[in-house]
């Protein structure tokens, strides 16, 4: 059907019964759509673009397609408010913000992840491990595209605009060989099925497999799954999201028809009110659902429309978005604003960028830099650094601990600043200094590594190395820190970086090297501060106890090597 013929269609089709004013406050509170259309015209800016009203038109017409075509018509006409020009102006502006640098960013992969706005920018978490778990699954390198697909403008009828965006989105994945998308958004599917259909797109719940979704959360509770109005245009993913959420809700009940949450057609910058109205019917057939005896309080909402999530709570509903059921993702609690959302999304596309480009660039010059001005002042030496740290007895531990805590991230061999610190502050103080340094050190590489480095650490390392460190981290948790700090099965440095992708908490990494770090930092310590004893007191009897003690550190991973073979076995195997 033409354009220009949806609008006489629906007209000549409308018998006004009324029937779709029971699906929709906007309907109910303006009236019927052929004399919204006619007689009050700019109104149809208050339709959410639901398709409600579609699904119970006894004439099998949409009314909301008129309205979307009665949108269009007068934005190109130019035919509109001022107010309602600052709200397509303001939509515009949200739209080509996130669709620029540094929000945007694409991957040269011919199958990618597109997130979409929302899940981007409340939750990153769920997007770095998506993109792990389908790597996996797909056994191939995934990239990630992070743009907007402009349907914000697309909902408030600017669709001329929608049109010149999604020729630019084209160019980009042709530029970066994508002709594979994954989406965890069903608009942006929506969009690129009415404006590209050439190019194959696909649900990230058509593609994760249910084991993936490990928390049982809902075993013996009741959930009412909220479809996302787009999700009605596509039958396999609201079937995929029940066959997803079967199997850890007890029981489930939906809505047969699209309700939208208060965030569809640009409607809560249009009116407020209205789309509060929105929300509350959306949150009403949660409440009101006949689900066993529970208490509707007691009810949460299931989504997989972070937007829709949002929504829900900031009306103080107990929401979840379906994604958020995957093992080591904590579930959002709290409403994220709007510039939490934008913080979110600059970090995750600026951490790719600086994975590739700019951040061994920065590393590189930062060195040649420090290190040139140190050589030239004559710091740069070991006697003027032994020098330096007798001289100032407070400061110098301090600058010890931080050049032992940049050393890891930059790999740097710690041995010889541990050997030091013994040389220099005997047994505790060197053992106190040493380890404060290499935990701090450790830390560091590992928290790049999971909010910046992640995707360059593991483009850096075989596919391999880094799924084998992961599945023992999945199996045995700490134990599995403990042991590779034990038997350098990888050189520290590298192993930082690597424990930063697996799923193991920043916590149990932290408690877990500290503690099996020690024993090598106490041996260490403890042969440095025998040779000062020796050098500097004469004292025999030190350097031979600092050799066995050293000795014995280095042999204990033997008496461990029957346990760590069952622990970790070849990689090969």
């Amino acid at each position: 059907m033409s354009r220009a013929s949806v609008i006489d269609t629906f007209t000549e089709g409308c018998i006004s019964c009324d029937i779709c004013k029971t699906a929709c406050p906007f309907l109910s509170k303006y009236g019927a759509p052929d004399k919204i259309i006619f007689e009050a015209q700019e109104n149809v800016f208050y339709c959410t673009n639901c398709n409600a009203c579609t699904h119970i038109c006894p004439q099998k017409l949409s009314p909301s397609e008129a309205f979307l075509e009665k949108k269009y018509q007068l934005i190109k006409s130019g035919l509109i408010s001022d107010g309602v020009k600052d709200k397509v102006n303001s939509a515009r502006k949200f739209a080509d913000k996130g669709h620029r640098f540094p929000f945007s960013y694409y991957s040269v992969s011919d199958t990618v992840f597109w997130p979409g706005c929302a899940l981007a920018g409340m939750s990153p978490q769920i997007v770095k491990r998506i993109v792990n778990l389908l790597t996996r699954h797909l056994n191939k390198k995934l990239g990630i595209a992070l743009d907007c697909c402009f349907d914000p403008l697309y909902q408030i009828g600017d669709i001329n605009s929608v049109k010149a965006a999604s020729e630019r989105i084209r160019e980009r994945l042709k530029k970066h060989k994508i002709n594979h998308i994954i989406t965890g958004c069903a608009n942006c599917q929506k969009i690129f099925s009415l404006f590209m259909p050439e190019i194959k797109v696909e649900h990230i719940l058509e593609i994760l497999p249910v084991s993936d979704l490990q928390i049982n959360r809902f075993t013996d509770s009741p959930v009412f799954l909220h479809h996302p109005c787009p999700a009605y245009r596509f039958e396999e993913i609201r079937n995929k999201a029940k066959e997803q959420l079967r199997v850890y809700a007890s029981e489930i009940k939906e809505s047969a028809i699209p309700s939208c949450c208060g965030l569809g057609g640009g409607i809560n910058a249009i009116s407020k009110k209205l789309s509060e109205e929105f929300t509350d019917k959306a949150v009403r057939k949660s409440d009101h659902s006949p689900i066993n005896s529970f208490a509707n309080s007691a009810i949460p909402i299931v989504t997989y429309c972070m937007g829709c999530k949002n929504r829900f709570l900031e009306n103080g509903k107990k929401a979840y978005h379906l994604l958020e059921f995957i093992s080591g993702i904590k579930p959002l609690e709290k409403p994220v604003s709007s510039g939490k959302k934008w913080i979110n999304r600059f970090s995750l596309s600026m951490s790719r960028r600086l994975n590739k480009k700019l951040l061994l660039s920065i590393a590189v010059v930062f060195l040649i830099i420090i290190s040139t001005y140190l050589r030239r002042h004559g710091y740069f030496s070991a006697e003027s650094i032994l020098g330096f740290i007798q001289q100032y007895r407070f400061s110098a531990p301090l600058l010890f601990i931080l050049l032992y805590s940049i050393g890891p991230s930059l790999f740097i061999p710690s041995l010889p600043l541990t050997l030091g610190a013994g040389f220099l502050w005997g047994p505790f103080w060197g053992v106190l200094f040493s380890i404060t340094g290499a935990t701090i050190g450790a830390s560091i590489a590992f928290l790049l590594s999971r909010y910046i480095m992640g995707d360059t650490i593991k483009e850096r390392f075989n596919y391999s190395q880094w799924q084998w460190l992961e599945e023992r981290v999945e199996k045995h948790g700490w134990k599995a820190v403990a042991f590779t700090r034990i038997v350098p099965i990888f050189p520290f440095p590298v192993l930082n970086y690597l424990f930063g992708i697996t799923p193991i908490t920043f916590f149990c990494y932290l408690w877990s090297t500290f503690i099996f770090m020690l024993p090598a930092c106490i041996a260490y310590v403890a042969f440095g501060s025998s040779m000062g004893e020796l050098i500097l007191k004469g004292n025999m009897k030190g350097i031979i106890l600092g050799i066995l003690i050293a000795s014995a550190a280095l042999v204990l991973p033997i008496a461990f090597k029957p346990m760590i073979k069952r622990l970790f076995p070849a990689r090969d195997e």
